[in-house]
This record gives structure tokens, sequence and C-alpha cells, in this order.
């Protein structure tokens, strides 16, 4: 008798404790669930989020192909000749195009013009031309603003009268740009060409140093 009495109390207490027991960890799953998703969906979202760039979070940020126009608005020659001030018959057109973000190839054409000393009524006029590439990097400031420098060789006509004379010049050059809008940018900058016709007497120092500001397009 007294074993059914405590087999039949001891079943309803079994029971009792069982639904206490397993109450709670039903009513914590969903929670734990939540919980989980919450966690992994940020580290996700970040894993995967593309950074912002011109061509709409993919690819590169800077254009691939470029081509603008300079204006050398104050040049100062490597020879006897006075020194331009805002000056905006000396110009510079050029090219470039981008292996990467960071690197890239500069095709350039530069023509300028300086008014030599001498007296008043005689003061001829020297005209150089400058045909030259460059290799160039540049790097990104801000969402606005980047720098760029490039070190090459052009090939230099310098023409005085009827004096004509050739050399082989080092280019090098410092930009910084502001971006106008995803095709447009406005640049400002210092370029300096530097060479001569050759070692003799007779030979000439070609070249200048000139600051500059320009507009380019890229595409």
């Amino acid at each position: 008798m007294k074993i059914k009495i405590v087999l039949k109390y001891g079943g309803f207490l079994l029971a009792f404790t069982s639904i206490i027991l397993a109450s709670p960890a039903d009513a914590a799953t969903p929670v734990k669930i939540k919980n989980l998703q919450a966690l992994i969906s940020p580290l996700t979202d970040e894993k995967y989020a593309a950074p912002a760039t011109i061509f709409g979070g993919v690819g590169r940020k800077f254009p691939t192909w470029q081509a603008g126009l300079d204006l050398l608005i104050l040049s100062n020659p490597h020879y006897s000749a006075f020194r331009n001030q805002l000056e905006l018959s000396n110009r510079v057109y050029w090219g470039e195009w981008w292996y990467s973000d960071r690197w890239g190839v500069k095709g350039l054409f530069s023509e300028q013009s300086f008014k030599m000393f001498g007296p008043s009524e005689n003061r001829s006029q020297s005209n150089t031309s400058h045909l030259g590439v460059l290799v160039k990097t540049q790097h990104s400031l801000s969402e606005a603003w980047k720098i760029s420098a490039g070190l090459g060789l052009a090939k230099t006509e310098f023409v005085l009268g009827s004096q004509r004379k050739l050399g082989n010049s080092l280019v090098s050059e410092f930009r910084m740009g502001l971006e106008i809008s995803a095709d447009f940018w406005t640049e400002a900058g210092i370029l300096t060409i530097d060479s001569a016709s050759g070692s003799g007497s007779s030979d000439q120092r070609l070249g200048s140093t000139a600051y500059l500001i320009g507009l380019s397009y890229g595409f």
C-alpha cells in the first residue's frame, strides 16, 4: 500500500518537475536564436560592404583615362629671359592612362615662349616645345582631393630667331587636384623641365620651372 502511494505521488512530482524545467528552456530558445542573428548580421554586413566609389561601389575610385589642359600662369625660364607674370600663352596638353588607382603613365606636349634680355626695342622672342612621357603615382587625400607626382623624359626644341637647338630633358611634376564632378577635376601644381642642348660654350640651357592651373576630364 505504501509503495503504491509513493509511486502515485512520485509520478505527479516527476511530471511537475519536468514541466518546470522544460518551460524556461523552450522560452529561451527563440531569444537565443534572435540574439545569434543580431550578432551575425552586423558582421556579415561589415564583411561584404563595398567601399564607395565613383562607379557606385564597384571597381576603381579614379578614372582609367584622363585628358587635360594646363595653363602655366607663372614660368621661370632656365636661361636669360624675363620671368613671366600671369602669362596665359604658355600651356601644356596631356593625357594619362592609369594601370591602377595608384600607378599610371602620362604623355604631354608643352609650348612656352619668353622675351629675351636686351634693349627695349630689340627683345627677341624665344620659343620652346617639349614632348615627353612620365611615370606617375597618385594618392587620395579625401573623397574630393588627391595628389599626384610624376617623373620622366622629354624631347625639347628651342628656337630663337634663326637659331634652333635640341635637347633631352628631365621632367618632373607635383599636382594637387579637386574633384568638381565624377568626370571633371581642377588641379594646381609645379612642372619642371630641365636640360641643355649640349656641353659646349655655344650650347643653350633649356627648360623652365612653371606654376600651373588646369582642368581635366576623366573617363
